[in-house]
């Protein structure tokens, strides 16, 4: 057997996630779709029935990210080798081309001390689009002193992004590594601080990333803000995958042995989110190819933090009216830890996006399906039919036979509701 067909027009089910089962067969009805392979994350975060049952895309919200740059970097190729900038992520559909860029990268800045650009922008504003495809995207360069990503935090504010993000932390390398010294680095009543408690007051919600520093150093900085929601590690990409820095084989749902552990009495990190997520490029020319050879993977809490962000965007589009304090609650207070309560790594769990949306009040669509009646209508679903073995032909021959088989389609919500269709179809029959 060669093939089979079905006969009829193809369509999709649209915001509602469904399952056809063709006698012993089964397959998932198409629903949301990701401009990059991160279904496994979405699935362990619930951000597919945001995606699916909601119909939740970030429309009508903005996000804002503070990273090192976004187009400058002269050594971001693809896995073929070939450049890979804005313009080719606009081709390829990775980046809407409305991207609001108020400040990137610049060598004649001063206050810069690190090494040449690597866009990571660029590679977050990737993975919060493929999260939330409708949100609008702007970028701020925080490469720099404490006063450029307070001026970013201010920029990003004023130009009405109701979410920022950031993954900046501060290195000199003049002062040493120990605890004692870091809040001379960033005090409370410093500039990053007043900005995020600005804009804090404000709406805005903040997310910082929680650090990549276990056990060299404990969250400090900016992250540790009340007033922002700090998130670490989990590995989430597409296979297992081993790190030298450790010397462990990471799988799936392990916390990374990386992500920044919170200082003793605080509450931080908040929350977990996925890392090791596919982006078009090769941020360091260090990282492992992704599974699919298209992609990269990205690690760290670089990641996380703007995959959570993207998460609270859907979640203010569900309930625009939500503050800041009742999202970063509806995520603390739904999260999921394999640990009882709260736990300096792993803060209160890993986000569940379909679990906080229901602490906000905000409940799914209800189905469109029709209960059946006795007037013949057309239900159309989208049906992909593979593995059906028939019987081989006894002679050299192509035969096509119409026949009438049933059709389960069962939805996929609270009431798991069953209905019966029949559908025609073609039976393509090889020897």
């Amino acid at each position: 057997m060669k093939n089979v067909k079905l006969f009829q027009k193809t369509v999709t089910s649209g915001a509602i996630a469904t399952t056809v089962a063709l006698v012993g067969f089964v397959a998932k009805v198409q629903a949301a779709t990701f401009s990059l392979p991160i279904e496994a994350a979405a699935k362990a975060t619930g951000v597919d029935i945001l995606r699916d049952r909601y119909g939740l895309d970030g429309t009508g919200i903005t996000i804002g990210v503070i990273s090192d740059s976004f187009n400058t970097s002269p050594n971001s190729f693809d896995s073929l080798g070939k450049v890979d900038n804005y313009a080719t992520n606009i081709a390829d559909g990775y980046l809407p081309s409305n991207i609001q860029v108020l400040q990137d990268y610049s060598d004649a800045d001063p206050t810069i001390t690190e090494d040449d650009p690597t866009d990571e922008g660029r590679a977050i504003l990737q993975i919060v689009h493929a999260i939330a495809p409708g949100a609008k995207l702007a970028f701020y360069s925080g490469a720099g002193d404490v006063n450029v990503i307070s001026q970013g935090i201010q920029a990003l504010g004023a130009v009405g992004a109701n979410i920022i993000v950031d993954d900046r932390g501060l290195f000199p390398q003049s002062i040493p590594d120990v605890p004692s010294n870091l809040q001379d680095l960033e005090p409370p009543d410093g500039p990053i601080n007043q900005a995020i408690n600005a804009v804090f007051d404000r709406g805005i919600s903040y997310f910082s990333s929680a650090g990549n520093e276990f056990p060299n150093l404990p969250i400090y900085g900016h992250v540790n803000n009340p007033n922002a929601l700090s998130v670490g590690a989990v590995y989430y990409g597409n296979a297992q995958f081993y790190t030298t820095r450790s010397g462990l084989t990471i799988t799936q749902g392990q916390i990374e042995p990386f992500s920044s552990e919170g200082n003793p009495g605080s509450l931080k990190p908040d929350v977990v989110a996925p890392d090791g997520l596919p982006t078009s490029f090769n941020l360091t020319g260090e990282a492992r190819p992704y599974d699919n050879p298209q992609f990269f993977s990205f690690f760290g809490s670089s990641v996380s933090a703007p995959y959570t962000a993207a998460v609270a965007a859907l979640l203010l589009q569900a309930n625009p009216n939500a503050t800041p304090t009742e999202i970063y609650n509806a995520l603390r207070n739904t999260a999921e830890s394999p640990l009882s309560g709260f736990d300096s790594r792993y803060g209160y769990g890993l986000i569940r996006a379909d679990r906080a949306i229901l602490s906000l009040g905000v409940q799914p669509k209800p189905t469109t399906i029709p209960e059946p009646s006795a007037v013949p209508a057309l239900l159309c679903v989208s049906v992909l039919i593979a593995g059906v073995f028939l019987q081989r032909n006894q002679q050299k021959s192509k035969t096509r036979t119409k026949s009438s088989l049933s059709l389960a389609l069962v939805h996929s919500s609270v009431d798991q509701l069953s209905y019966k269709l029949q559908a025609n179809v073609f039976l393509e029959n090889y020897k």
